[in-house]
């Protein structure tokens, strides 16, 4: 899964859905390996079927994302819908501390659950204890309620926060692509040290 976080924006951006500019990018190529070893990054999958008690435990919203957005909540930034309305991108703020603690934490895991009998797969991107804080909200992202996400929405501003998606389409999100730790990092703090220290800026 393709993640982006320029330090200099403080923003990044959650690829929910392989596209072909997924292609461009490799580890390699991200300033993230000034501060972990790539070959030690993932994202685990994990079979956790009594996870589904803790989303029965969240309220489930009647109405979509999209014809909730703007109304019952607002977004930070703006989350890309495909045609029918699932998700299939999240911007975000996302300075460097916050997306290297993220990734120190495996804060991003892929679960396999049941809920609403039915198998689920469940892709947090936060710490685990503020995905599944009573308090957040799950809405389904059509009526087929075959995707959700979990919101965290702040009562005094509205403000949501995409906490994870959970999905029983593999077609749109497939599992190989979720577990590829695609963490991009650009204009690192280390990057602008390392190059004062040689003489380059």
């Amino acid at each position: 899964m393709l993640i982006t976080c320029d330090n200099h924006m403080q923003m990044g951006y959650i690829y929910l859905m392989p596209n072909d500019s997924v292609e461009e990018y490799t580890l390699d190529k991200s300033e993230i390996g000034l501060f972990y070893d790539v070959s030690s990054l993932s994202i685990p999958r994990i079979k956790w079927l009594s996870m589904g008690q803790s989303l029965s435990q969240m309220r489930l919203a009647t109405k979509t994302y999209r014809e909730a957005v703007d109304k019952a909540f607002h977004c930070e930034f703006w989350n890309d819908l495909d045609q029918e309305g699932y998700m299939m991108g999240i911007e975000l703020y996302l300075p460097e501390d916050m997306f290297l603690t993220l990734v120190a934490h495996q804060a991003f895991k892929l679960y396999d659950t049941r809920w609403r009998n039915q198998d689920f797969r469940v892709l947090t991107l936060d710490a685990y204890h503020d995905v599944f804080n009573k308090n957040n909200i799950i809405y389904p992202l059509t009526a087929a309620k075959d995707v959700f996400v979990i919101l965290a929405i702040d009562p005094s501003t509205k403000i949501s926060k995409i906490m994870a998606l959970i999905s029983s389409r593999d077609d749109l999100y497939p599992i190989e692509y979720l577990r590829n730790p695609l963490f991009m990092l650009a204009n690192s703090s280390r990057f602008y040290n390392e190059n004062e220290s040689l003489g380059m800026t």
